[in-house]
């Protein structure tokens, strides 16, 4: 039985249960003020609070030089670093000479060229400014500010997001432990203050900015499955260019509307425990967001605010127990990276790793050093992922909608994906022929 063949009768009796057995369940639907549009799926259920726990004795706001950056030095010593280095610039020399498909002028072009709007931006810098205001305020227009209700006002921002080029989009109130403790240097406080400013000492928050509009943006799943080459890394770099130009939008609007707004991409805090707590999706064992949507093919960023607005709940589409039998993410990463561990934990792996939060921690000192070796990046992880799917049919919807409610299926959904080959590197060099639409994501209806 080919894989056409398998979904269309072999899975037969899982949608007929999954549509007959689990219909009231479309009653618990996720719901929240504001999702009436853009929402999730129904087989997502809505929590009071993430999965995965955190130990308020411990979780606090984290110094950014501790990450996997910061760190990189200090696991492998200076010399390491400078010999890993070294061996990436003569390896890329190498491939240029051999025109290696994925790694060519070309292709590393692309992706370097892709980084262009990313670039634009920095804390409270260019696209990413806290105070600038190329639309006009309400006083200006000379009208009052924007005052409706949180509710009208979620639903707004959401319609509005989605207009710059968001994914999905959730609103959480702001846990300031997510937020970083320094930033480039500077301490990042919260005072009571009318606007944000820095110094150079600190950067300053107002205290009344206490909502977070956090934000998907869809990668290309066509780039990414040709991990790990230079076509690979444009299909990310595109991911932060248009989160550049996403936040720059959506903070530009809310300031139209007379309210505070400070635009961050990966800086400022963590936009993924953010968005974990906005329900945009769950922590999965690569220690990223997974949403249920478009699985772990997202960049993210998010926007914090003064403006009132109605909060969603975190979700549960049964993630966690499905990454406790796949596994396909460890089993595929090169550096070897990722946990195998049965149960997500609170025991870190480095100082990388912000303590007193639930996840299957990686060590990333270990991806990053792979980084240097493949000379382009890696993104295999998200490529295999069973949850990355593009296609659109029913048949996927039943599945995931199955491993939502029925998680006794996932070990068998899982070793179904990897038997169909899904996951398996791409060619980069058909890649330039795939006639893509725009940003190279493809929308279609799947393969069926």
């Amino acid at each position: 039985m080919d894989r056409r063949d398998f979904f269309k009768f072999g899975l037969g009796g899982v949608g007929l249960a999954v549509g007959g057995g689990l219909a009231s369940s479309k009653e618990k639907a996720y719901s929240s003020p504001g999702r009436e549009i853009h929402g999730h799926p129904w087989w997502v259920r809505g929590l009071e609070k993430p999965k995965l726990a955190i130990d308020d004795k411990v979780y606090s706001r984290f110094h950014p030089r501790k990450s996997v950056f910061g760190s990189f030095p200090k696991y492998y010593g200076m010399d390491k670093l400078r010999e890993l280095r070294q061996r990436s610039r003569e390896k890329t020399m190498e491939y240029y000479k051999e025109d290696r498909p994925g790694y060519r002028l070309e292709d590393r072009a692309l992706a370097d060229a892709a980084w262009v709007i990313s670039r634009l931006g920095g804390v409270n810098k260019g696209t990413r400014s806290w105070t600038r205001k190329f639309v006009p305020t309400p006083e200006q227009r000379g009208v009052e500010k924007y005052k409706k209700s949180p509710e009208e006002a979620a639903h707004l921002i959401k319609a509005a997001a989605r207009y710059f080029g968001a994914a999905t989009v959730g609103v959480t109130i702001l846990d300031r432990r997510h937020i970083h403790s320094h930033e480039r240097g500077k301490e990042v406080v919260f005072e009571v203050v009318d606007e944000p400013y820095d110094n150079e000492k600190k950067l300053v928050i107002p205290d009344k900015c206490k909502y977070a509009i956090a934000l998907s943006v869809q990668m290309s799943l066509d780039n990414i499955a040709c991990s790990p080459t230079a076509i690979s890394s444009a299909g990310s770099s595109m991911g932060y260019s248009r989160c550049e130009f996403l936040v720059a939008g959506l903070a530009e609007f809310i300031r139209g509307l007379g309210y505070v707004a400070i635009p961050s991409v990966n800086d400022l805090g963590s936009s993924v425990a953010i968005a974990a707590d906005a329900g945009l999706g769950e922590l999965g064992r690569t220690n990223r967001l997974i949403t249920p949507e478009f699985g772990p093919m997202v960049r993210l960023a998010k926007v914090l605010t003064d403006l009132p607005l109605t909060v969603d709940k975190p979700i549960d589409f049964g993630l966690a127990e499905f990454c406790k039998v796949c596994k396909r993410c460890a089993e595929a990463c090169p550096s070897k990276s990722l946990s195998f561990d049965e149960e997500p934990s609170f025991e870190v792996r480095g100082e990388w790793n912000n303590p007193g939060h639930q996840a299957w921690f990686e060590d990333s000192p270990k991806c990053l050093a792979y980084w240097q070796e493949s000379t382009s990046g890696c993104s295999i992880c998200l490529a295999v992922c069973p949850w990355s799917k593009k296609d659109k049919t029913m048949i996927h919807e039943i599945v995931k909608a199955a491993s939502a409610k029925i998680p006794i299926l996932d070990g068998f959904f899982t070793s179904m994906d990897e038997a169909f080959g899904y996951g398996r590197q791409k060619s980069a060099e058909k890649w330039w022929d795939l006639n893509l639409p725009e940003y190279g994501i493809d929308t279609s209806q799947g393969k069926g």
